[in-house]
């Protein structure tokens, strides 16, 4: 019982729910302004309603809707390939110029509903004309501001901007009645009659070609002047190159003759050191045979004295005994002279000559 209780109360939720919202608030679409009014008493209310939910009692409130999008005028003979609910299409503006040519201009005009005054166009009445009564008065406007330009100043970008830029102020100031404002004079395409096109393409011709005429002499001017800079260009590189080249010469020269002195220089230490070493050779060697000889007179002396102790003698005698090859000696036992053989000095003395005892 408890849950189709709750049941119940969730319908009537769900039903009642979407039913006060519609009873009570209004929605406003995107890109929309909304104006409401009060059906019994009080009237438009004096306030723009941006996008979004507000107050609205069914029955009791009537809502207006204006577009819050850039509306746009368009003069013009050309396709409409992107048409929206803002954009109106009219045909191109006939008008007479002061030199008496017949001109058809092309033009768009952007405007939009001042901000929060979109209830005074509902209060005047004027929810569904005020596009029409715009279109009225921007082109009043412009059938009497464009005619005042010659055919020569509307072939001029500068002298077209400026006429309708000084006409806007005016126009916006007409718009104002309607609650608009307009953003731009945008002029689109200026045609001639045929016959003036024609000759006007001649003088376009001419003109264009007189321009070119001077950009030629212009240009020619400037490559005179370039080519003066090249040359000017090429003779400063061919006397830096020279400068340099001559630079490079005198470093080259001035290092040769740098590597000549080093080249003498070190030959001359060369022949200096192997002289001086072939000198000291011949010195050390001269002292080294000096040595040698005195070491070799040295010796002689030394043996010398030597010999002449008596253990040289004895060495002497014994140097002569392993020497003395005597084959065969014969003594004459009657001589007196003859020493007998077991008397060894006297044998010595015979052979050898001096006896060592006398030492």
């Amino acid at each position: 019982m408890k849950s189709y209780k709750s049941l119940i109360g969730f319908v009537v939720l769900v039903v009642l729910v979407p039913i006060f919202f519609a009873l009570f608030f209004k929605r406003v679409p995107p890109a929309t302004i909304g104006v409401k009014q009060g059906m019994w008493g009080g009237g438009i209310v004096g306030q723009d309603f941006p996008t979004g939910i507000h107050l609205g009692i069914s029955g009791y409130h009537k809502w207006y809707f204006l577009p819050r999008k850039t509306h746009f005028l368009h003069f013009t003979n050309s396709r409409r390939t992107a048409t929206t609910n803002t954009d109106s299409w009219y045909p191109p503006l006939e008008i007479r110029t002061t030199d008496n040519n017949n001109v058809t201009i092309e033009l768009s005009v952007p405007y939009h509903i001042i901000e929060n005054e979109a209830w005074s166009i509902v209060s005047a009445g004027l929810t569904h004309a005020y596009r029409e009564r715009v279109e009225s008065i921007v082109e009043s406007l412009l059938r009497e501001e464009l005619p005042k330009l010659t055919s020569e100043h509307l072939q001029v970008t500068d002298k077209r901007l400026q006429r309708v830029t000084d006409a806007l102020p005016e126009l916006n100031r007409q718009l104002a009645e309607l609650h608009c404002e307009a953003d731009a004079i945008l002029i689109r395409r200026i045609g001639f009659p045929t016959e003036y096109e024609t000759k006007l393409q001649e003088k376009q011709f001419l003109r264009q070609k007189a321009n070119l005429d001077v950009a030629l002499t212009l240009m020619a001017e400037a490559q005179k002047d370039v080519n003066l800079i090249e040359r000017q260009i090429v003779a400063a590189e061919l006397a830096k190159t020279q400068e340099w080249d001559k630079q490079i010469q005198e470093r080259t020269s001035e290092n040769q003759v740098k590597i000549a002195i080093i080249r003498a220089d070190a030959d001359m230490y060369s022949r200096r050191t192997k002289a001086e070493g072939e000198a000291d050779r011949v010195i050390l060697e001269a002292e080294g045979g000096l040595a040698v000889e005195k070491s070799e007179a040295l010796r002689n002396e030394l043996r010398t004295a030597a010999l002449d102790s008596r253990g040289g003698a004895i060495l002497l005698g014994i140097e002569a005994a392993k020497n003395l090859n005597v084959p065969k000696v014969t003594l004459d036992a009657s001589n007196p002279a003859v020493p007998m053989l077991m008397d060894l000095e006297a044998l010595t003395r015979l052979l050898v000559g001096k006896s060592v005892a006398a030492d």
